[in-house]
């Protein structure tokens, strides 16, 4: 190939990668917004050392679909050890990472 054409080529495939990068960024960063406030809201509804167990719990959800399963268990549960139970209960294997 020309020097030329692979010079193309090798800009647009760094430009995909740039925007695939910026992506996934966007991505984490939404998912780590949304730990934080079901920390913050697991800890107003049932104290500090439910929201520290949540927390590391949710340390390793890098899936949005999860985060909403967690927002509504928040809701649903009575008390801060049925959350954590039901955390254990319905941990589903993290998507994200998947391909």
């Amino acid at each position: 190939e020309s020097p030329i054409i692979e010079t193309i080529w090798d800009r647009d495939y760094r430009e995909e990668g740039r925007q695939e990068g910026r992506k996934e960024g966007r991505e984490e960063g939404e998912v780590l917004g949304r730990r934080a406030t079901l920390v913050r809201q697991a800890g107003r509804k049932f104290g500090a050392d439910t929201a520290e167990r949540l927390a590391a719990l949710l340390g390793a959800v890098s899936d949005a679909e999860r985060t909403d399963q967690v927002a509504d268990l928040i809701i649903d549960c009575a008390s801060g050890s049925d959350l954590l139970k039901q955390m254990e209960r319905t941990a589903i294997p993290d998507s994200a990472g998947a391909d």
